[in-house]
């Protein structure tokens, strides 16, 4: 028999907290098969047995959220109540109408017992947990990125180094990096023209190591670096250099809102700043340990 999942209580608003596990979170149980309880270790042992790349992503996930806290904390980063609940509202109500529309014979309420396995109530209550812990990952991301110089670029890569030889060639005399990107690029980012997200320095990619050379307009020359396990070739256009701004995280809220409705947070910029702190966080630690 399940253990339907239990929530952390949210009593007063959405504080950064609501990124951590319990300070007094135990191994509870999950299920039950006769007089044996199963519990979450027992769980996680069986999932890192079974899939082991799926647990480990799920810690990542846990280390992510940890880190984001600190940085919110940091920053004097705190989610608007009111913002958590209208994001929520129309998450909430556009499932209501698809459920609706495609599955007019069944409740709201069957849908998410069959789907979650929770109660209305505790599903909706954990949407809003989940809309508050996005609006933290992707206010601090933004906010650390925004206060770094940083370089925004397309970027195409290729197994052959004619096919970029002949890309900066073509970009030299007045093609679209874009439209070559989308025809030529093995990543896929090509679809969007081989985009990237504003970065800054510390951003662990192979378009960062000509990016902060180039001038707004300007190509680089073709070069090597590893991809995917392979040796492939990389061609980096740069669109533009955004000086870092120190301001504090009130005043650009509603920018970073806006850019967020506008571009929702990658998985890359995930990554990248997982990577990045996760590192930091261990180069404080060893420092600390001398």
């Amino acid at each position: 028999m399940l253990t339907p999942p239990e929530l952390p209580a949210v009593t007063a608003g959405f504080g950064p907290e609501v990124l951590l596990p319990g300070p007094h979170a135990e191994d509870d149980a999950v299920a039950r098969v006769g007089d044996l309880v199963l519990r979450r270790s027992h769980a996680y042992t069986r999932l890192l047995s079974a899939h082991p790349k799926l647990a480990l992503s799920a810690v990542d996930l846990l280390v992510f959220d940890v880190l984001v806290a600190k940085h919110a904390e940091q920053h004097g980063i705190r989610v608007d109540d009111a913002r958590v609940e209208s994001l929520a509202e129309a998450e909430e109500g556009a499932l209501r109408k698809q459920v609706a529309e495609e599955l007019g014979d069944m409740s709201f309420s069957e849908y998410v017992w069959r789907l979650f396995g929770m109660r209305e109530h505790a599903w909706r209550a954990s949407l809003r947990l989940r809309t508050a812990q996005r609006l933290y990952q992707g206010y601090v991301l933004r906010y650390l990125a925004l206060r770094e110089d940083r370089v925004r670029v397309r970027f195409l890569v290729n197994k052959e180094q004619s096919i970029a030889r002949e890309v900066v060639d073509k970009v030299k005399v007045g093609a679209d990096f874009a439209t070559l990107a989308l025809r030529w690029s093995e990543d896929p980012t090509r679809r969007d023209g081989g985009l990237l997200p504003p970065f800054g320095e510390g951003f662990k990619h192979p378009a960062a190591q000509r990016a902060f050379e180039l001038a707004p307009g300007e190509v680089c020359e073709p070069f090597e670096a590893i991809w995917g396990g392979e040796r492939r070739w990389f061609v980096v256009y740069c669109l533009e250099h955004r000086p870092g701004r120190d301001v504090p995280f009130d005043a650009v809220r509603g920018e970073i809102d806006a850019d967020l409705a506008d571009r929702p947070v990658t998985p890359l910029e995930t990554t990248a700043y997982t990577m990045r702190w996760r590192r930091e966080e261990q180069g404080e630690t060893n420092e600390a340990s001398k």
